[in-house]
């Protein structure tokens, strides 16, 4: 199939740089363009249909074009579209949905750190278990380790928990003190003795 430079296509070749993908591949091919979502169903700009099983990567997991959530959202972004918690900043919302998490938690927890994205959870979480052992004065603790072939994210911290190869490729990873174990060696060392 030929691009046209001016397609949608050919913008988002031209312009677009995508995570997770061969990019000299990337500029032959493209990609495809999603246009719009209903339920568990996408619609490609070309008009085909597809089941999105993996919910937008996992961020649309209540379906596409709810009009209840998409009511809620339209009335939040009249009134606050955005705001950050650093620093000394929050806002209704945020504290509200901490709350709930605090009240549904299958263990006892005091606190919630929200995040954008479970990449940016599993850094922060990392980051938090660092923090933790310095403040103890013990800051050579930094050893996790993740399962061989587990996935956690792409930024550089979930990349080396990720335990992959192919991407831990070209970027340096994983950083010392994130280590994998096999599938074997775990099997072996949880087997009853």
């Amino acid at each position: 199939m030929t691009i046209m430079p001016n397609s949608v296509e050919g913008r988002d070749i031209a312009y677009q740089m995508h995570p997770n993908v061969n990019l000299r591949a990337y500029e032959k091919t493209g990609g495809l363009v999603i246009e719009s979502g209903d339920g568990i169903y996408v619609t490609d700009n070309n008009g085909k249909r597809y089941i999105e099983a993996m919910a937008g990567l996992w961020s649309v997991a209540l379906g596409f074009g709810e009009k209840r959530l998409a009511a809620v959202a339209k009335a939040q972004m009249e009134k606050l579209p955005y705001y950050h918690t650093f620093g000394f900043k929050s806002h209704g919302p945020s504290i509200d949905l901490a709350e709930m998490l605090i009240k549904i938690a299958p263990v006892p927890m005091s606190k919630v750190l929200l995040q954008c994205s479970g990449s940016e959870a599993n850094d922060s979480a990392v980051k938090l278990v660092w923090y933790h052992w310095h403040a103890q004065g013990k800051p050579e603790k930094r050893k996790i380790i993740s399962r061989a072939g587990s996935y956690h994210g792409s930024t550089c911290v979930a990349i080396s928990l990720t335990a992959k190869a192919d991407y831990h490729a070209g970027f340096g990873l994983p950083f010392d003190g994130l280590m994998q174990v096999s599938n074997e060696s775990l099997r072996e060392a949880l087997a009853p003795i």
